[in-house]
């Protein structure tokens, strides 16, 4: 367990030790005007969320957290930043524990085709204009992840040993704003295309509404896939839980 005092001595982030969610309360502290990259991180989940309203289970062990970003973007380029987050982890991970992270369309990272990492975001508007974009991250770090859900891994089951849980999350912060106020986010997609494994293999994408099979081509400059149907035509798809 830290030490209380190891949070209290970063004003920015908001700790706990059971939530809801990470997001319900980023969320809120969002609409009171929080500063930028105010971080609320949370040993425990009661009732944390995946994509497509699915449960993500959030047990003590994990690192689970949700960002609170004020970027100064039209609302249309506010994809990129889900792109932006997914890259840097991969890479810090790798950097941090020589893992051969890759990325999978959205925003998942995997090691050895098995998820670690799952990352979800929600943006509001003030007008025309972004008032705020959260990034919701969820890491199986020191947890094990429940055998109901497949192909999911940790990093200590991946490494055979316990990860220093604030280490990696405080080497994804700095390098995080880092690229936040320093890169291009124009080259974003493409450096994101050279680690995914999304890519020329065959995927089903699921949306509420549909499903979608088919090749995976590419990743276009808005983000979205475009899957290659049996009947030759490419759909666009600019979200959905993809599976390879």
């Amino acid at each position: 367990m830290t030490d209380k005092s190891f949070w209290e001595d970063n004003p920015r982030i908001h700790h706990f030790q059971e939530v809801t969610s990470t997001m319900d309360i980023a969320r809120n502290l969002a609409r009171q005007e929080c500063p930028d990259f105010t971080v609320v991180v949370a040993e425990r989940q009661n009732t944390g969320r995946g994509r497509l309203k699915r449960a993500w289970q959030s047990s003590e062990g994990g690192l689970w957290f949700t960002i609170v970003l004020r970027p100064d973007i039209p609302p249309e380029m506010s994809y990129r930043i889900n792109f932006s987050a997914s890259l840097v982890l991969a890479q810090t991970l790798r950097r941090l524990f020589g893992i051969d992270a890759k990325l999978k369309w959205p925003n998942d990272i995997l090691v050895d085709e098995q998820k670690i990492v799952g990352i979800l975001s929600e943006m509001e508007m003030d007008d025309d204009k972004v008032s705020f974009v959260n990034i919701g991250i969820g890491i199986n770090v020191n947890n094990d992840p429940p055998p109901e859900v497949p192909n999911a891994s940790s990093l200590k089951k991946i490494l055979g040993k316990n990860v220093p849980k604030e280490e990696l999350l405080f080497a994804f912060l700095d390098a995080f704003e880092s690229h936040m106020r320093h890169s291009d986010s124009e080259q974003v997609i493409s450096e994101w295309k050279k680690h995914t494994i999304t890519l020329n293999r065959h995927v089903l994408v699921v949306t509420i509404q549909e499903e979608t099979e088919g090749l995976a081509t590419d990743v276009d400059a808005d983000g979205a896939l475009l899957v290659r149907l049996d009947d030759g035509t490419v759909k666009k798809l600019v979200y959905g839980d993809c599976f390879l």
